[in-house]
Order: structure tokens, then C-alpha cells, then sequence
């Protein structure tokens, strides 16, 4: 028996099988719900590459940044870790700040609160606005001059 001879019997064999055919729309619907599917997956790859993308790159961005401060603040970094105590007097001086910084906050925002509860013309209130932004942005900056401290 050939290869050809097989390959027919085994065609007829299946076509002789009793099953029930499928409607004649069958494969159209699952092709169509494969490619739905492979859709879907594609734009779901897409988005995790972007956020992967952005995750990475703000990384990289956060461990230049680091390097740079270490490298150009290296001296003081150094004296600050030799230094006994030097580390937790560092550590009290950022707890510090950061106290100073959370009531600075919480008086833009008791100030904030206070101006929303008026009743101001919306010129008054564009101009409040801008003078809170404008707040906002110099307390949170880190221009300073150079014999200026905090």
C-alpha cells in the first residue's frame, strides 16, 4: 500500500465517521474570535512595554540623579559618615526639615480652605489661584542663593 493509497483510506475512514458538521458560519466566528483575541493581547503588550518603558526610565533617571549627588557632594557625604554621630545628626536635620515643610503645608492649606469657603468674583478667585500656585512653587523649589539656608 502507497503513501497515496493511505492518505485516501485514512480521508475516507474520517469522512465516514458519524459526527455532526458544524454550521457553515463556524470557522468564520472562530477565526474572528481568535483575531479578537490576539487584538486584545496585542494592545495589553503594548501597554506593559509602555509603563515597563517609563518604570525603566525614571529608574535610570532616579540612579543618575543619585550619582550625580554622590559625585558632587561626595566630600560632605564623606565627612558626614566618619563623623561620630554624623549620620543621625544628618538624619535629625532632614526630620527636621521635613517637619518645617509639613507645616508650611498645612498653613497653604488652612489658607487655601479658608479662601475657598469666601464668596469671590471669578477674577479674585484666578488671582488666588495663581498666588497659591505661585507659593507652591516657590516653597517646594530648591533655588537658593548661595549664603542663603533654611
Amino acid at each position: 500500500m502507497t503513501a497515496d493509497r493511505t492518505d485516501a483510506a485514512i480521508a475516507k475512514a474520517v469522512a465516514a465517521l458519524p459526527y455532526r458538521r458544524p454550521r457553515a458560519d463556524f470557522k468564520a466566528r472562530v477565526m474572528a474570535a481568535i483575531a479578537a483575541e490576539a487584538e486584545a493581547a496585542t494592545w495589553r503588550e503594548k501597554a506593559l512595554r509602555a509603563v515597563g518603558l517609563t518604570v525603566g526610565t525614571w529608574s535610570a533617571a532616579v540612579a543618575c540623579g543619585a550619582a550625580a549627588f554622590v559625585y558632587y557632594n561626595f566630600a560632605d557625604i564623606a565627612i558626614t559618615v566618619i563623623r561620630p554621630g554624623g549620620v543621625s545628626g544628618a538624619l535629625n536635620m532632614l526630620a527636621a526639615r521635613c517637619a518645617l515643610m509639613l507645616a508650611k503645608l498645612i498653613s497653604v492649606v488652612s489658607f487655601v480652605i479658608e479662601l475657598a469657603g469666601l464668596a469671590m468674583p471669578a477674577s479674585y478667585e484666578i488671582v488666588a489661584a495663581s498666588l497659591i500656585c505661585a507659593a507652591a512653587i516657590t516653597a517646594l523649589s530648591r533655588g537658593r542663593l548661595a549664603g542663603q539656608s533654611i
